[in-house]
């Protein structure tokens, strides 16, 4: 697949000292239009390579699937006008060496289907039936379809990614991260794929699932299945969650203790990493204002 159009903005880099500057470089966002899958419905794919990538000599990179990648880079494409700017963040912790070299790989999500898409299939499918009826009826779902997004991820957008980009292709150079419903499918993508993902940052994860009022039956279930998986990791895998306080994520704090407690009480040695930011509501604004702490939990320089 040939990627049909370029983004292209150019990044000045000040020099070592002074008197020197380094050559201006571009950086490139490249679209892949309606990839197609076998197992969900073709999307846009967007990859972001940052100038480094154009360097002679550079090593392969390290590579962070996104998703919701209409609201990853740009403004014109994000839910409500505001976008992460992940592109240019990651630039700048690039450009300060603080991270390893990455490229960004931006899935955009597919509309009605993203609730079936980001619902982590097999603690869902463990629900009774008449509360999957329920929630199903809430969001207007016919089939749950995690398990296939995943493997659309793994089977034949990595493979892609891995033969057309200069990428390091083990786990431990593989990552993913998501918000709101994409925390819930990055965290369940690294217990369903260890052997794929060495990392998960799951920023204001939308535990309830459920909008509705009153008690939630999910959290209970995706707890048990998150008690069972974790032990499929090793201590080379890390695992990022975050919340804020107001808005929507005023409803995650009991939940998220539950989570960590869950992992502190597993026999799991990998990096966890689980904070509260204050005032910080659950939009693309809040998620911008602190995407700077996952990127640099999960792409450190070791």
């Amino acid at each position: 697949m040939k990627a049909i159009h370029f983004l292209v903005c150019c990044l000045l880099i000040a020099g070592c000292t002074s008197t020197s500057k380094k050559e201006v470089l571009n950086s490139r966002i490249e679209l892949h239009e309606a990839f197609p899958s076998k197992y969900v419905d073709a999307r846009d794919v967007n990859v972001f390579l940052p100038h480094q990538y154009f360097e002679a000599d550079t090593p392969p990179f390290r590579v962070l699937y996104m998703h919701d990648g209409q609201n990853v880079f740009t403004p014109e494409t994000a839910y409500g006008g505001v976008a992460w700017e992940a592109d240019s963040a990651l630039q700048a912790m690039m450009d300060s060496g603080s991270i390893h070299p990455t490229i960004i790989v931006a899935i955009s999500n597919n509309g009605m289907k993203r609730y079936a898409e980001y619902c982590p299939e097999k603690p869902f499918l463990d629900l009774d039936a008449s509360v999957q009826d329920s929630v199903s009826a809430e969001y207007n779902l016919d089939k749950m379809l995690a398990d296939e997004y995943l493997l659309f991820i793994t089977k034949e957008l990595k493979p892609f990614i891995d033969s057309n980009y200069r990428t390091c292709t083990d786990p431990t150079h593989t990552f993913m991260m998501g918000s709101s419903m994409g925390g819930l499918i990055s965290c369940y993508a690294l217990l369903e794929y260890p052997d794929v993902f060495g990392g998960a940052a799951c920023v204001s994860t939308h535990w309830p699932f459920s909008h509705s009022p009153g008690p939630h039956p999910f959290p209970e279930v995706m707890e048990m299945y998150l008690a069972q998986s974790i032990t499929r990791l090793d201590s080379t895998h890390r695992l990022y969650f975050d919340h804020g306080t107001v808005t929507l994520d005023s409803i995650y704090p009991p939940y998220q203790k539950r989570i960590d407690s869950i992992i502190a009480a597993s026999d799991w040695s990998g990096e966890n990493w689980s904070q509260q930011f204050i005032g910080a509501e659950h939009n693309e604004a809040s998620w911008k204002a602190r995407i700077s702490t996952p990127l640099s939990f999960l792409l450190k320089n070791l």
